[in-house]
């Protein structure tokens, strides 16, 4: 994201001080004018499978003079906010008009508001109180109940717990909460009853099997100027896995064509971003490094923010580790008690970017801050923010990847770090234990490691199941007839069992942290299991951890409490 390819990209923190969204901004390399996009994701799975689309249509937007706003809606992405909270729905809404005041402040007179599935439902019901030019309305939600009913077959019903004894009829959805009340919220929504056209001008981006007739009928009964385009490949952000999933390059072409031409640089703009800046300086939420380096001449974002969170605060600030950078964001308890010396870096988990998946990695990394714990929520090149540099984005197990893991590790230390933990889940946790045989590592959180890929696997992520199940189910079959056991006795070992073996001898400090039934647990069980006891038993370096009911993703959110206390627990050995 370098002034050569057109645009420079930033983080922003804004909104409520006392409760800061964080947003993503995209300018042109010679710097924003008076026009400006927000763009409003989706939230759940999709927030994940399209999040790579999203910037490359901010990009793009930029080259073509728009400055650009991606949000994360309170309690989602990387802002504050917990999942439980009340007030759900209001508080979605409610960022979204947070973000149109940010692109104003800083000197952007024409609005256009993107958004994409709830995002684009977001945009055409806030749309003409927020007064924006335009609005472009990517396969909207054009009915809350209906996709409410979709959640509940998609979703995991909340049990009882100790925490909430009554959890009424909340269900989890990739680990976004959707309690009855924001149940009862989103049911009311329908854009096919629209009290106010959003904005003059309208773009409808429908698929075919959703072609949102109604809404669009309802947008030009009320004198909206409507456009409408259906398009395939939706899907291809929208319905698989975000290892699998492929921008549609023409939609994003469809999208920026139609938004037009924005203006380059200008004094005036200049100016009264400048002013928005130092009001921001005033209000304690701008300064520190980060990607500052990165933005046009003049502008100084806001990159870091205090939040609060269960009665403690901590920091967050928005940096650019190692040299080719990549792009961070680094969390520290707030207040005056000292930090510990030992922080704590997560990986990217897949193609998933530093939020991880469900977001789990911003309520760890959290939750670890306010127990005196530092953290590192990273992008690996190719992953979320941070700059491709010539490689595939998001390619599970790539071997850009371990290197860029033990850069960190080197770069965290000469920023005065004494201990680096590398924590990580499934790809994430096999690059942390890589990274730690090749290098040293003080310490890494494995959890659920899948330890037969080898690296640059898998070539296809479509194979990705298939190739799991094979592994799985051909050591479990050998297993039976004591193979494994007998060729281990022989001295011969696969690679993983060379790779575990290698870790043993080398004293290298493994957690192996497994939800209940886990295939990568599976294996180890079946293929290595004399190996496996052996590096695993008291006084190994290697331990092993397990945390019942939870799944692979860890979208059980309600027992990511117990993976929490895991952790510490582990981490007050160290």
């Amino acid at each position: 994201m370098s002034d050569m390819s057109g645009f420079v990209t930033t983080a922003r923190w804004f909104g409520p001080k006392e409760r800061p969204l964080c947003g993503w901004w995209t300018e042109p390399a010679a710097g924003a004018g008076t026009h400006a996009v927000v763009i409003a994701p989706p939230i759940g799975y999709e927030y994940w499978s399209s999040y790579r689309t999203l910037r490359v249509l901010a990009e793009k937007l930029a080259t073509n003079g728009h400055g650009v706003l991606r949000l994360d809606y309170d309690g989602l992405g990387d802002s504050a906010g917990d999942r439980w909270d009340e007030g759900r729905v209001a508080a979605w809404r409610a960022s979204l008009a947070h973000a149109v005041a940010e692109v104003r402040a800083l000197g952007c007179s024409h609005v256009t508001l993107m958004g994409l599935r709830v995002g684009a439902t977001f945009a055409l019901t806030e749309g003409a109180a927020l007064e924006v030019d335009r609005v472009v309305a990517w396969v909207p939600v054009t009915s809350g109940k209906r996709f409410m009913k979709e959640l509940r077959m998609l979703g995991l019903a909340v049990p009882a717990t100790e925490a909430r004894p009554q959890p009424g009829n909340t269900i989890v959805y990739a680990g976004t909460v959707f309690s009855p009340e924001t149940q009862a919220a989103m049911n009311v929504v329908d854009t096919d009853k629209l009290a106010a056209a959003p904005a003059k001008r309208v773009l409808i981006v429908a698929r075919p099997d959703r072609p949102c007739e109604a809404t669009i009928a309802r947008l030009r009964a009320l004198g909206a100027e409507t456009d409408v385009q259906v398009l395939d490949g939706a899907e291809t952000a929208l319905d698989i896995p975000a290892e699998g999933a492929t921008v549609p390059e023409h939609i994003v072409d469809a999208i920026a064509a139609w938004i037009g031409p924005g203006t380059f640089g200008g004094a005036d703009a200049a100016a009264k971003r400048g002013r928005a800046e130092a009001e921001g300086r005033a209000d304690g939420e701008a300064g520190g490094p980060g990607v500052a380096p990165r933005a046009a001449a003049g502008i100084n974002p806001r990159t870091r923010a205090e939040i609060s969170l269960n009665g403690g605060a901590l920091v967050e600030e928005v940096i650019e580790l190692g040299d080719p950078p990549l792009v961070a964001i680094l969390g520290t308890p707030a207040g005056a008690a000292p930090a510990k010396d030992t922080i704590v870096v997560w990986l990217n988990s897949g193609s998933e970017p530093h939020t991880g998946p469900g977001r789990c990695w911003v309520e760890y990394t959290r939750e670890l801050n306010l127990r005196g714990w530092p953290t590192l929520r990273l992008d690996f090149s190719g992953w979320g923010e941070s700059p491709d540099r010539g490689h595939a984005p998001g390619r599970p197990y790539d071997a850009h990847c371990i290197d860029e893991a033990i850069a960190s590790v080197a770069a965290l230390r000469a920023r005065g770090y004494e201990r680096v933990v590398l924590a990580g889940l499934c790809a994430g946790a096999w690059i942390g234990m890589r990274a730690s045989l090749l290098s040293h590592v003080d310490a890494v959180i494995a959890i659920n490691p899948q330890l037969y890929w080898f690296p640059g696997e898998p070539l296809d992520v479509r194979i990705i199941d298939t190739l799991e199940r094979r592994n799985v189910i051909r050591a479990r079959e050998h297993a039976k007839g004591a193979k494994w056991t007998m060729l281990d006795r022989l001295g011969m070992m696969n690679y993983p069992g060379r790779w575990l073996t290698a870790l043993a001898k080398k004293r290298a400090k493994i957690h192996l942290l497994f939800a209940e039934g886990d295939e990568g647990l599976i294996y180890l069980h079946n293929r290595l299991e004399r190996l496996f006891t052996r590096v695993t038993a008291p006084g190994s370096s290697i331990t092993l951890a397990q945390v019942d009911d939870v799944d692979h993703q860890m979208y059980r959110e309600w027992r990511r409490g117990d993976v929490v206390a895991t952790m510490v627990e582990y981490l007050d050995t160290l």
